[in-house]
């Protein structure tokens, strides 16, 4: 973040003044809310997620680093870039530090957010609402059910993605680096600056999140080869820019290829017997959000707004209509996770045309333009998913607990309620779930980066 920073100021003068204390404190204040709702400390209702984020901790705290399970095997092929900093903490305090993990994550969920916000010309509303972009198909399907209409059958395996607020209850750990790739990649797009500068940042975050850091990479990626088509490129600036900074993801992903098996893959239509189901599911979905998408940003410039380029948003558009269609990982991870900073880029690209207004401006467009009115509701109605989740988080917490009444039960999640994070994913979720971690002993990373400790003669 801060070589990130450095070449913004050098290359284009850009105005330190940008961030302001107030928004500072605000972006502060919404992580502490946001991290403290998401269950990742314990003080509120906690997804069965956390079992395995409370046992990577635990993990990190009583063994040696790097982590091999079970005893005396292979390094685990896991990205823990989160869980490290107050993992450290902890074994300085002599025990897992619930105030440490609190911090960290604040600080990273607020550093997220101040590029969101500051793409957004410092305007939190829009901020916020693009957390909750990608659920507008929960609301047709809760509308639909009420109705006793059952639009179709939910398997394991499916095509629905999550917005980033539905995400930030399972995945903290990759709703962190999905925000800020998703802000600064948008920050790229607004202000036409070079997108080679998204290099470090992406293969960075790879030590946290894999999918999000992948996909981020590959819009990165598109987005590049564009802009030296009409640029130009040389081999030194491919060099310096591109080539140089990716080395940060070769540790890990060499770790990654340590795997005994590659996750599952093909396409989703492999793994599913009932094509008719299937395709419900993925015009429900899909269809359905990449419609409202296309017609916000259609209205918007109909409209006399300023939007993004074409070229970026289309780019987005069509991988949010191709990925649902490719599996990767058990319960379809590459989409769940990986569409996350993707549905930040379009958040941001639709909010962008009122938030780049003045408010008086704002409500004068949608007073006397209907389309936008109807848009800007479609937009605003997923943040009811939301909401639900923080009313739940709300009614179960450590506070309400006290209280004692029978429908504020809470019990947190306990860090040390199994032996390993090996037998909390065998006897929680599956084998197949535990194996996934595991190492190779022949493989690249094992004999030459990580090779384990000689034993004693």
């Amino acid at each position: 973040m801060h070589l990130l920073h450095k070449c913004i100021l050098q290359e284009i003068a850009f105005p330190k003044s940008i961030i302001h204390v107030k928004d500072i404190c605000i972006a502060l204040a919404l992580a502490v809310v946001l991290t403290l709702a998401s269950g990742i400390t314990g003080f509120a209702f906690q997804t069965m997620d956390h079992w395995c984020h409370n046992a990577k901790f635990q993990d990190l705290f009583q063994n040696n680093w790097p982590l091999r399970f079970p005893a005396n095997r292979p390094v685990m092929a896991y990205y823990f870039g989160y869980y490290l900093v107050p993992a450290a903490i902890s074994r300085l305090a002599g025990d897992i530090s619930p105030v440490a993990i609190l911090i960290w994550t604040s600080l990273g969920i607020a550093l997220g957010l101040l590029w969101i916000c500051t793409s957004l010309d410092r305007k939190w509303w829009a901020a916020l609402l693009v957390l909750c972009v990608g659920d507008f198909p929960r609301i047709f399907k809760g509308v639909a059910s009420h109705g006793s209409i059952q639009l179709y059958k939910y398997e394991e395996i499916g095509v629905e993605h999550w917005s980033n607020i539905e995400n930030l209850f399972w995945a903290p750990n990759q709703f962190i680096p999905s925000l800020m790739l998703g802000g600064m990649l948008f920050h790229m797009i607004r202000h036409r600056l070079d997108y080679a500068l998204l290099c470090l940042p992406t293969a960075l975050a790879l030590w946290w999140a894999a999918f999000p850091a992948l996909i981020a990479g590959l819009v990165t990626a598109l987005l590049l080869v564009f802009q030296w088509i009409r640029w130009g490129i040389t081999v030194r600036r491919l060099f310096q820019q591109v080539l140089l900074p990716s080395l940060a993801a070769v540790p890990v992903l060499l770790l990654f290829q340590s795997h005994p098996h590659a996750p599952q893959n093909g396409l989703i239509w492999e793994f599913r017997g009932d094509m008719d189901n299937l395709l419900r599911e993925y015009l429900v979905n899909t269809v359905t959000d990449t419609s409202l998408f296309v017609f916000a940003y259609l209205i918007s410039r109909r409209a006399g707004l300023p939007t993004i380029p074409a070229v970026p948003f289309w780019t987005l558009i069509c991988i949010t209509l191709l990925f649902p269609l490719i599996r990767v990982g058990k319960v379809n991870d590459m989409l769940l996770r990986g569409m996350m900073p993707v549905l930040i880029l379009i958040g941001c690209c639709l909010l962008y045309p009122l938030a780049s207004q003045p408010l008086p401006k704002t409500l004068t467009i949608l007073r006397g333009n209907t389309n936008c009115i109807i848009i800007m509701l479609a937009l605003v109605l997923p943040a009811a998913v939301g909401i639900g989740r923080f009313y739940r988080a709300a009614r179960l917490n450590r506070i309400t607990a006290l209280w004692g009444s029978p429908n504020a039960e809470f019990e947190a999640i306990p860090y040390d309620a199994y032996p390993s994070l090996y037998e909390t994913l065998r006897q929680r979720w599956s084998q197949q779930e535990a194996d996934q971690y595991l190492g190779k002993p022949d493989s690249f990373y094992e004999k030459y980066i990580a090779p384990p400790p000689a034993k004693d003669p």
